[in-house]
């Protein structure tokens, strides 16, 4: 790997004035505020609407190891409320960040793998009427600027470009959008670096380029190293350049009347491969120091649908893969080395979300803003014996969620956990309910308001105000349960009962996954366009009893929970029947009940379904004790 040169270290102080100072032209440049929507100006006071600052990350699981520490990333946590138990709806990024940024789920954007956009995959009409989360804040006179990866770069969020450009412009975002990724080689994404026509977002200066070149981090374009440890500044990497540009945003709006009240989003792009972070954060893993996942083969029963491929890590160079098994399995000797990357990146990762935090301190907006932090979907780090996201396990699924607000700091709540069952779906109408927009938002949005974990545990609003509950009673009030699901097909051409996508590939599967206090249950259900015919071939059952994500102390993150659950599939196991004849109906009751009820050729069809849930379900009810 890299070596290090002794100029290098000289540059990390240098860059980032001159990167902060082309972050405040550009927000000059477009003149004062934002450029549609009605005008807004009011004094920084409590009265004024709230802001909303909103980190999404990259491939970024749970803190499930004391290796992993994100101490940055726990400021926020003491300020606010962490969710233990937060999902995403389908486990790979364009699908994902579509459905948290629309508040639909995916089979309503049409959008299950990385390429299309939603605004094309839904039908012109749809498509162009759904409002997404930020567009909704923009349209409510909110000043809307977006870096980094938050919607999905390139195709996937209408630009003309693959892989750089769209963001959603110019729908959702009232000044050019600032891209920020980067390729495999080393080189930064954005349409800026690229040299395309009005192109915006970040360029690697030369002194960088420099650095990086001599570091041995810049390669060839075909090269796909797993991870690269450069004695470089920071804002030499794609997290740096986004922190710099959020600074100078969070600066801005804090003295420009103009540019509020704001809805700031910043998008991380680690830890996603290839794992590029300075040396700085590497120093802090030695070698030997990171232990191994516990479980690092298949689950005993899974179906091979199960199995995320491990596509995306074997196509990185310098991969050796076991397929003796029948899997590709990364070799244990290099699982070290990988995990060392992983947390390295996330450790940068984290000190770029500690600068933003910082601005926050400097011109005081924690008193006026709602800071949100989410990841776009967990990663398996050898557990089940997979490297990817791309499943339905719980290291695919599970996410990092954590909401703070003005008020979060001083109801008692700040620095306390949910272990209730929520989603990515609920960001969007958590947010418009905390800003007072409710009665803006679109009313098709399939997700819930979180407010009411954000309360006073003696009376959150809805959940039996003004009766003493414990943390317990209150998450399981909330919810009996959360949905993800994942599509094993080389088409994107599937549809949901609108029809407007027509049909799939024969071979096709698409994988339903119901999480439970308890339990995850999974089908896979063969040619989804034609399930009716073809119905549930694959199920898994897998047990989560004593998880300590959950229980009447949830752990935000604890290790167990993802490394000690999920080895055994128990479906068809007689000691199970109950328990997974009861998740059978969840599943079928949850958000793909309308077809089971209507239309599935089905001998169990006149069994009560659909399974009616509301919020204050006892899931005892729903999927037995």
């Amino acid at each position: 790997m890299p070596g290090s040169t002794s100029s290098s270290r000289l540059l990390r102080a240098v860059f980032s004035v001159s990167l902060l100072t082309s972050s405040f032209e550009r927000l000059t440049a477009v003149a004062s505020g934002p450029t549609s929507g009605p005008a807004y100006s009011a004094p920084l006071t409590s009265e004024a609407p709230m802001n909303v600052l909103m980190i999404v990350v990259d491939d970024l699981r749970p803190p499930v190891s004391a290796l992993q520490p994100t101490p940055n990333i726990d400021r926020l946590k003491a300020a606010g409320v962490s969710f233990s138990r937060a999902y995403t709806q389908i486990a790979t990024c364009s699908p994902s960040r579509t459905s948290a940024l629309t508040g639909l789920r995916p089979d309503k954007t049409h959008v299950w793998s990385i390429g299309p956009y939603f605004r094309t995959t839904m039908g012109r009409r749809k498509g162009l009427s759904t409002v997404t989360l930020p567009q909704l804040f923009k349209e409510n006179g909110y000043n809307t600027t977006g870096s980094g990866k938050v919607f999905h770069p390139g195709s996937s969020s209408g630009s003309e470009y693959k892989s750089e450009g769209g963001g959603d412009m110019p729908y959702s975002w009232s000044i050019p959008y600032f891209f920020c990724d980067q390729f495999y080689n080393g080189t930064v994404q954005s349409t800026a670096a690229q040299g395309y026509p009005n192109g915006s977002g970040c360029v690697q200066s030369d002194e960088c380029l420099a650095c990086l070149e001599a570091e041995g981090a810049i390669t060839d374009k075909k090269a796909k190293p797993a991870w690269s440890a450069p004695a470089c500044p920071d804002d030499c990497l794609p997290d740096g350049l986004v922190a710099t540009n959020v600074v100078a945003e969070l600066e801005y709006a804090a003295t420009h009347e103009s540019a509020r009240p704001f809805f700031i989003a910043a998008g991380m792009k680690r830890p996603h491969l290839g794992w590029f972070a300075p040396d700085t954060s590497y120093a802090k893993y030695p070698n030997g120091s990171v232990e191994l996942a516990a479980h690092r083969t298949p689950p005993s029963g899974m179906p091979k649908l199960a199995f995320g491929d491990n596509g995306e890590m074997v196509a990185m160079d310098d991969i050796p893969v076991d397929d003796s098994s029948g899997y590709p399995l990364v070799v244990d000797w290099k699982q070290h080395e990988l995990r060392m990357a992983y947390y390295s990146s996330v450790d940068f990762m984290d000190k770029s979300v500690g600068r933003v935090l910082d601005a926050m301190d400097v011109h005081g907006l924690w008193d006026s803003t709602v800071v949100v932090l989410w990841g776009d979907h967990g990663y398996h780090l050898g557990e089940q014996g997979i490297w990817c996201k791309s499943t339905n396990f719980e290291a695919g699924t599970r996410v990092p969620l954590v909401v703070a607000t003005p008020d979060t700091a001083s109801n008692g709540m700040g620095g306390t956990t949910s272990g209730a069952l929520v989603e990515l779906l609920d960001i969007y109408p958590t947010l418009v309910d905390l800003a007072s927009l409710g009665s803006e938002a679109p009313t098709n949005l399939q997700g819930r308001s979180l407010r009411p974990l954000l309360e006073s545990e003696a009376a959150p609003a809805g959940l039996g105000a003004g009766k003493p509950r414990s943390r317990r009673e209150i998450d399981r009030a909330f919810s009996t349960a959360a949905y993800s699901q994942f599509a094993r097909t080389s088409s994107n051409t599937l549809s949901d009962d609108d029809g407007i996508i027509g049909s799939v590939l024969p071979h096709a599967m698409m994988g339903l996954s119901v999480r439970t206090d308890e339990w995850r249950y999974t089908e896979w259900v063969h040619d989804w366009a034609n399930r009716l015919d073809n119905g549930t071939v694959e199920k898994e059952l897998y047990s989560h009893v004593g998880d300590p994500s959950g229980g009447d102390d949830p752990q935000d993150g604890a290790a167990s929970s993802i490394d000690d659950f999920e080895f055994e599939n128990l479906a068809g196991d007689p000691r199970y029947a109950v328990q997974e004849g009861e998740l059978r109906k969840l599943l079928r009751a949850g958000p793909w009940g309308p077809w089971w009820f209507f239309h599935a050729n089905d001998a169990e069809n006149g069994a009560g379904f659909p399974l009616e849930l509301t919020g204050a379900t006892p899931i005892e009810t729903a999927v037995g004790a």
